[in-house]
């Protein structure tokens, strides 16, 4: 598995399943229970540490073998609440299973689908049912991770199962499943022993020789619980422990494990004693590891012995390499080492950072530095483990071992501080960042590389002018410069191309944006791409060529495996390609997105970034009919800017309240919400400059939106007037097409028909190269007639120079609900195509899709299998950038395909 993925680090010891144990009961009735017919979408196995869950699960991995499945197993830690990690192990664990269709690999298939998605199309190319079993489920609490499980029960094929072991329900929707069976909850009280298992597992101790007394006693003790029995069977070789099964009855659960445990290690040797408690703080185990932290040499003879011996230790991989101590056994075996000497289990937290850090695994080195309070080598380690975690996008982990270390410890190496800053700035953690800042500025002389931080926190707190004479000082265009300095000049490239950008110097914007690109790859931090490629996107929005910038977002998520990391940067590019998604009337597609990624965009997107996506939502809400949605994002967008402190955030909220009540007809709700909106914030740019936020929608056409809808037309065409020579003459394209759209509407309720017609001729001209099309439907119905007569002009022409603008103006009036006689989807009239030409095969089942046609019946018309038909499908899916068959549908409409 390392080799599929040699970039990032997979654990492989996460996909080992507990070895069967000689001996081991075998849980009859609990597998019956399993393995009905029809089989369950998930299996999932609860209970607290000690009643065999992973035991259980590995015999039902087992029997599935036996059955002919395939199975693949991963073993979650907290680690994984790292998006970044869980999708590399998840890629790992199904590619694990080996290829579904005979294929050349291509790793850029996998990487342009949701993880989700990716998982159900892989999973249902194979011919033999597939059960995936997820041990220690309850380390996961990332609601982003949670919801790809949740997404994934709803995808998976019949011929999927998932089994999970947790010690709590997990939050993926079981209630639902398992009201419809179409999921098994087992729990504690199932897991138990019964009598008769309980019997059969003292049958092998023949050593012990437990009359029938004895053995109905300890069933009454421990009431079956597995562990419980283990330890019983360990530790009856103890007088005392056998004379006192009457005197148990006062014993809760745990302390009689403790009271077992206790005897079963004063059974051992002295020696194999100390080794117990002197191991028992290591998160895993291996010989040369556990000779190191003891002293001795022989410690894989004992550790063999151990997991022989039955003493809750498993081993984690087929060569017995590595090793695991149950938790129940090292939590009772650390409790009493560190009872006996604090000191010395200190000591061997110190020698495991030691041997884990030269062995290069960080994660383990930093856990047992802590744990030792080594704050020193702890951040040590961190300091140079950062640099690869935020250039794979690692960025949770940054943050959750930051959060152990002291800050005063941190301060002493101010590249760290810098780093952990990184860290928090993109995933927007704006109260623990503060006093890592404050702890930078407080160090003598001047930190390291803080300019680029400096500027990175202007730009989370909205400080746009600070941000701007920051990035005005960095020289971006220091050649080849190399690892974490090379990511950082690759953000600054990307606020200073976006610095441009705000000044409609589009020819400067685009050269650092380039730069930009440059310094991400040399940092090996390709993630940030999509800062990069989201701020190219909004410029060419800006210039009129939409076209272009949906051609360059939908490139940009095959580049960025968007679907896939779901990294904070991709959160922005997606925030923006929802923007522009919306504008191309691509509705569903939006929404799509929208709830692919709506929690990281809520969490880790920049003002302007997410104003755009927020904005998009709402109005496609309203579009669709939903009004009663489209209030809870907008209300959702207020909790936000509230939360981050954006009061720039608020007023674009405040206006979109205005302007829905406008177009709704309510003019006195609109005037009322207008008198509550609060001032606008203190944030001067050089004149004429704009964020973008602000050069698509923005006070200024707020303002002229209520003068129409007032009847104020003087005021608003002398707000007109200025607006429009402005935005013509900066290139601001698409804020042009909304001045005269609304330049329109003012002299239509004057009654000035030539001029209106003139002006909207004008608006078409400019809108239709890029396909511009809620512009013209976001003000309401007052255009659509004006839209007709103005179709019917173009239409009798009868130029060729006109029937771009004929089918344009077609398309207007289709979205708005309007028939025409035209064809408005003339192919290739969009401006952009798929990633790669689409065969005559693939063309034949794309229609087949559209028309709702099944993969069964698609594989007997064409005269292929059905396997066949889904691997097309997954090409498909590839070329146009979707991830689901609505989506497809959905694209190649835009594309003219179909």
């Amino acid at each position: 598995m390392d080799a599929v993925f040699p970039a990032a680090e997979v654990f492989t010891h996460k996909f080992f399943a507990p070895p069967s144990y000689p001996g081991a009961v075998h849980r009859q009735e609990l597998l019956q229970r399993v393995f009905r017919n029809p089989g369950y979408g998930v299996v999932v196995v609860q209970a607290p540490a000690g009643h065999g869950k992973s035991t259980s699960l590995q015999q039902v991995k087992s029997e599935s073998e036996k059955r002919g499945a395939l199975t693949a197993w991963l073993t979650l830690d907290e680690a994984d609440n790292d998006l970044q990690r869980l999708t590399v192990h998840v890629q790992a664990m199904i590619d694990g299973l080996g290829e579904a269709v005979a294929e050349p690999r291509n790793d850029n298939l996998v990487t342009r689908r949701r993880l989700s998605d990716w998982i159900a199309t892989r999973l249902v190319q194979f011919d033999r049912p597939v059960h995936l079993f997820f041990d220690e489920f309850q380390a996961l609490n990332n609601r982003v991770a949670l919801t790809m499980f949740r997404e994934l029960l709803d995808r998976i094929s019949e011929n999927v199962t998932l089994f999970i072991g947790s010690r709590a329900v997990p939050e993926i929707g079981l209630a639902r499943l398992v009201v419809n069976n179409h999921a098994l909850l087992l729990r504690a009280e199932d897991l138990r022993f019964s009598p008769s298992e309980a019997e059969q597992f003292f049958s092998q101790a023949q050593d012990l020789s437990i009359n029938r007394e004895e053995l109905d006693a300890i069933y009454r003790r421990t009431e079956g619980w597995p562990a419980a029995l283990q330890l019983f069977r360990l530790s009856l070789g103890s007088p005392t422990v056998r004379r006192s099964l009457g005197d148990l009855t006062a014993y809760r659960p745990r302390e009689l494990a403790e009271y077992l445990a206790d005897n079963v290690l004063g059974l051992q040797p002295p020696r194999i004693q100390e080794f117990l408690r002197r191991t028992s703080v290591l998160t895993r185990l291996s010989a040369p590891l556990c000779d190191h932290v003891t002293g001795w040499q022989d410690s894989q003879s004992i550790l063999l012995f151990l997991e022989r011996s039955g003493l809750f230790l498993r081993s984690l991989d087929s060569d017995l390499r590595w090793f695991k101590y149950h938790t129940l056994f090292s939590s009772f075996l650390s409790e009493q080492a560190r009872g006996e000497s604090p000191s010395a289990q200190a000591v061997v937290h110190r020698s495991a950072a030691q041997w884990f850090q030269q062995h290069d695994m960080a994660e383990e080195a930093v856990h047992h530095a802590i744990a030792a309070r080594d704050y020193g080598v702890a951040t040590d380690i961190m300091n140079g483990w950062c640099d690869r975690l935020i250039g794979d996008a690692h960025l949770a982990t940054v943050e959750r071992w930051s959060d152990a270390l002291p800050l005063d410890e941190i301060a002493k190496r101010p590249s760290l501080a810098v780093k952990i800053a990184w860290a928090l700035i993109f995933l927007r953690r704006h109260h623990k960042l503060r006093p890592i800042l404050a702890t930078l500025e407080s160090i003598p002389g001047s930190a390291p590389d803080t300019d680029v931080i400096r500027l990175m926190q202007a730009l989370v707190l909205d400080d746009m002018p600070r941000a701007f004479e920051i990035v005005a000082a960095i020289d971006v265009v220091t050649p080849e410069p190399s690892g974490f300095r090379a990511f950082e000049l690759g953000a600054a490239a990307n606020a200073s191309g976006y610095r441009a950008l705000c000044s409609c110097d589009f020819e400067t914007a685009r050269e650092h944006l380039t730069i930009a690109r440059g310094h991400n790859t040399r940092g090996d931090a390709a993630f940030s791409n999509g800062y990069t490629i989201a701020v190219i996107g909004m410029s060419l929005m800006m210039q009129g060529r939409m076209s272009e910038a949906l051609a360059r977002y939908r490139t940009g998520l095959a580049e960025q495996h968007l679907d896939l990391d779901k990294s904070v940067a991709s959160a922005s590019m997606v925030a923006c390609y929802m923007h522009s998604l919306y504008e191309s009337n691509a509705l569903e597609t939006a929404e799509s997105l929208f709830m692919q990624f709506h929690d990281l965009i809520n969490d880790a997107v920049l003002l302007d970034f997410m104003a755009v996506g927020y904005i998009a939502m709402i109005r496609c809400q309203d579009a669709r009919g939903r009004p009663e949605r489209a209030e809870e994002v907008l209300g959702e967008m207020e909790e936000i800017a509230y939360t981050a402190g954006w009061p720039r955030l608020t007023r674009i909220a405040a206006w979109e309240r205005v302007r829905r009540a406008l177009i709704g007809g309510d003019l006195a709700r609109a005037e009322a919400l207008f008198s509550r909106i609060p001032a606008q914030p203190e944030f001067t740019l050089p004149d004429h400059w704009m964020t973008y936020s602000e050069a698509i929608e923005g006070d200024a056409i707020c303002a002229i939106r209520l003068a129409l809808h007032r009847d104020r037309l003087d005021d608003a065409e002398r707000q007109l007037t200025p607006e429009i020579d402005h935005a013509q003459k900066s290139g601001r394209v698409y804020r042009l097409l909304k001045l005269l759209v609304l330049e329109v509407l003012v002299q239509q309720r004057r009654g000035a028909g030539n001029p209106a017609r003139r002006s909207l001729r004008r608006a078409l001209q400019l809108a239709e190269p890029g396909n511009y099309i809620r512009v013209f439907l976001d003000e309401g119905d007052a255009l659509i007639p004006m839209l007709r007569e103005e179709h019917a002009t173009i239409a009798s022409e009868g130029t060729p120079e006109s029937v771009a603008l004929r089918d344009f103006a077609a398309r207007l009036l289709e979205a708005a609900g309007q028939h025409t006689e035209l064809n408005a989807r003339a192919p290739g009239d969009t401006g952009f195509q798929p990633l790669e030409p689409l065969t005559d095969r693939e063309k034949q089942i794309l229609v087949y899709l559209a028309n709702g046609v099944s993969n069964k019946e698609m594989a007997r018309r064409i005269f292929v299998s059905e396997n066949t038909v889904k691997f097309h499908l997954k090409n498909i899916y590839s070329k146009l950038a979707v991830g689901s068959r609505l989506q497809a549908i959905n694209a190649a409409r835009q594309m003219g395909l179909i």
